[in-house]
């Protein structure tokens, strides 16, 4: 057999052969392990919150011919906590706790989307939906009890509506504080449900008919806030904000008279009006020598306030400048229909000489 022959019939032949065998070898096709879920969706449904924990399971399967680790799960929130085996051999099950806290969940249907990070390069995450209301041992009707504007002189009252969602006896029912002494309430069981009328009253006691007090504007007023605990006997508690905001029954716009630097001789008027939500007429009014105040026309009658309706009177305040000091600090005083305290409207000024 010729050389030509022994190498066109034997030895090339074994180096391809060898050569395919060295690439098969070098590039045989993996198959790693692949995890699946037997659900990708838990619904936990409305989970009373004051009975702790829930827990529920869901199944894995990889269904791979190769063993998957679990690197890492990360729930995408604050309530749930997942618990799982680290390894999970080929063609094998394994169960997920999904263990949830339902004093952390939000009071409206919340969603999160877990992951179980993998490391299989066919799923390298695995992703579970987790769905979960709250059901609150007890709700309230509003937030906040808000009485919005009040005058002193008036008791308001409001009503919240609570609703326990287990039976319970009254008497297990504490607000607290025991006493406040600008509040009374009282709480009524609404029949035939486990639900209850909490009615709460403002009580700010009446100012002395003697005193006098500057007003504030309305963008001024005082505001008042405290609050309310509802406790049960399962250590549960209900916070319940209180707030007002108290205006004056007339108020001075603006709250005083400055005539700034003026000269003598001259007799510069300022004007400023008096507010109140009642029908107001002026029953004294008392000012210094040096100055004269008249009642006067509503320069724009058909304006109304943006806030509410309201009654007005106008006034006219002119300074004699022959007759007042040199530096101007005195006051107006008004008694109204509207309100049993007088009104303090400070005026200010400094006379200048020629």
């Amino acid at each position: 057999m010729s050389k030509r022959t022994i190498l066109t019939t034997i030895i090339i032949p074994i180096l391809l052969i060898s050569g395919l065998i060295i690439f098969l070898i070098n590039n045989r096709r993996e198959f790693p392990g692949e995890l699946v879920l037997s659900n990708e969706r838990l619904d936990f449904g409305n989970v009373p919150e004051w009975k702790g924990q829930v827990i529920q399971t869901v199944l894995a399967r990889n269904i791979g011919p190769k063993e998957i680790h679990i690197t890492k799960i990360q729930t995408g929130c604050s309530y749930v906590d997942i618990e799982g085996p680290k390894v999970i051999s080929s063609d094998s099950d394994a169960t997920f706790k999904v263990l949830l806290d339902p004093q952390f969940l939000p009071d409206r249907t919340s969603t999160a989307t877990a992951i179980i990070f993998t490391d299989s390069p066919k799923t390298p995450q695995v992703y579970l939906t987790i769905v979960a209301k709250a059901t609150r041992f007890a709700t309230l009707s509003a937030e906040i009890c808000d009485f919005g504007e009040i005058l002193l002189e008036q008791m308001p009252e409001k009503e919240i509506k609570m609703c326990v969602n287990e039976p319970l006896h009254q008497e297990n029912i504490r607000i607290l504080p025991i006493k406040h002494k600008l509040l009374r309430w009282k709480i009524t069981r609404i029949q035939n449900t486990d639900c209850y009328a909490i009615s709460i009253q403002l009580r700010f006691p009446k100012r002395d008919k003697t005193d006098v007090v500057q007003t504030r504007s309305h963008n001024a007023a005082e505001l008042f806030s405290t609050s309310l605990t509802i406790t049960f006997p399962n250590d549960r508690t209900l916070t319940l904000p209180i707030i007002a905001k108290i205006v004056e029954p007339v108020v001075s716009k603006p709250e005083s008279i400055t005539y700034g630097i003026v000269n003598t001789h001259t007799t510069p008027s300022l004007r400023f009006k008096l507010i109140s939500k009642n029908p107001i007429q002026v029953l004294e009014l008392q000012v210094p020598d040096y100055l004269k105040v008249l009642e006067v026309p509503n320069p724009d009658p058909n304006r109304q306030d943006k806030d509410l309706l309201y009654s007005e009177i106008h006034f006219e305040v002119t300074l004699d400048t022959t007759k007042s000091l040199t530096l101007l600090r005195d006051n107006i005083q008004i008694k109204t229909s509207a309100s049993p305290t007088q009104i303090l409207i400070p005026v200010y000024g400094y006379i200048q000489s020629d």
